[in-house]
């Protein structure tokens, strides 16, 4: 079996795939192990015979699986961004800079949303927007605070405000916790909804797809991450939420990796 692995700044999200099936994501927060503890123990309950991992963790977290799957014979792979790779091409002045969990989500958009401009939006500990062209070429993308850093500065910076517990999202708040918990979402909504659109306009000023002129009427945008649930309903009709969407991607390595070894 091969187990697929995102391991994010506050969560590990995993997905086994066996005989080409791949299962439900499931997830873990870091409260109470840290990240490779929480691997490690995934990688002992289940016959593992290949690792795909992508990590923003660091170096140490990568030695420790390294070292674990090497003692127990488990076929590693670690994503990180190239220049090109998987039909991207990375804009980054310093490829290897871009996140992996970035590279991760524009492989999946480029070939499960095939012929298509597309923008990535991954909301977790921060939010990540990136715009890639339905040839593959990564424009670049912008990052933003994450829904809790939004009002964590606040906070603690400003002696009335507090984060209690939040009744409602409203426009119209009448009391502290909800003006709080309202405005970060809302303004994040609206600094996510702003950026998308500026991206799309540019994106469907590329019509030149294999070679051929071809007009572009649209962009698709996906979201994922831990905060997509909450912020996905305030956003444009037109956003697709994928919460396994990480997941997706590196079953597309997984696929072509195969290939390449047949």
């Amino acid at each position: 079996m091969m187990l697929l692995v995102d391991a994010g700044n506050s969560r590990l999200k995993w997905a086994m795939i066996n005989e080409g099936k791949r299962s439900q994501q499931m997830a873990q927060d870091y409260s109470k192990h840290n990240a490779d503890q929480l691997l490690i123990e995934q990688l002992s309950k289940k016959q593992v015979s290949k690792l795909i991992v992508v990590s923003v963790l660091g170096d140490q977290f990568a030695k420790k699986i390294q070292d674990y799957c090497r003692q127990y014979t488990i076929e590693l792979s670690i994503i990180h961004s190239q220049l090109e790779a998987y039909g991207i091409k990375n804009s980054y002045e310093e490829p290897q800079r871009l996140g992996g969990d970035r590279f991760v989500g524009m492989i999946a958009a480029h070939h499960l949303r095939p012929d298509q401009h597309c923008i990535t939006i991954s909301c977790g500990t921060a939010v990540t927007i990136d715009a890639i062209t339905a040839q593959g070429e990564h424009l670049g993308g912008l990052i933003l605070p994450g829904l809790q850093q939004f009002s964590d500065r606040l906070i603690k910076k400003t002696a009335l405000l507090t984060s209690e517990k939040t009744k409602k999202i409203s426009l119209f708040a009448n009391n502290t916790a909800d003006a709080l918990a309202s405005g970060r979402i809302f303004g994040l909504v609206e600094a996510i909804n702003g950026i998308s659109s500026r991206m799309e306009g540019k994106l469907l000023k590329i019509n030149h797809l294999e070679g051929k002129q071809q007009t572009m009427h649209s962009v698709q945008t996906i979201i994922c991450g831990g905060d997509a649930e909450t912020l996905h309903p305030y956003l444009s009709e037109s956003v697709q939420r994928e919460d396994d969407w990480l997941m997706q991607g590196l079953q597309v390595i997984a696929d072509i990796k195969s290939e390449r070894q047949t």
